[in-house]
């Protein structure tokens, strides 16, 4: 999956939390910032582009919709990381995490029981 830039991400959001809008309507919810339309535009058409919008036509304007979930793209997001900066092992991810204190051993035992109880489901 593509990344996106950080303008990208946020028009994303804005899919994900609003659903199908046209670009005007995406324009308006940028009232602190002077956006021009041509520009929202382009930025729209080229997350098209990249697979992450479609589109429905209305006459002579169009619809856009996201096409990639929010739930997707961070899937992708997290694998780039994983595979960029920690040689594809989310076990050095996890490692990590427990290193730096940011996941405690009663999380990681809660996390293993999750992904035990999912595993049962799946038998």
């Amino acid at each position: 999956m593509q990344k996106l830039t950080q303008k990208e991400e946020e028009i994303m959001n804005y899919f994900w939390e609003k659903g199908p809008m046209f670009v005007k309507e995406l324009k308006e919810l940028y009232t602190d910032q002077k956006l021009h339309y041509n520009t929202l535009s382009t930025m729209v058409r080229a997350l098209e582009e990249k697979g992450f919008v479609g589109h429905e036509q209305f006459g002579n304007t169009h619809r856009y919709f996201a096409i990639v979930s929010k739930e997707e793209y961070s899937k992708g997001t997290l694998g780039n990381v994983v595979k960029k900066y920690f040689n594809n092992s989310y076990k050095s991810v996890v490692s990590l995490l427990v290193e730096e204190e940011n996941l405690s051993l009663d999380d990681l035992k809660k996390l293993i029981e999750e992904i035990e109880k999912q595993q049962n489901n799946l038998q």
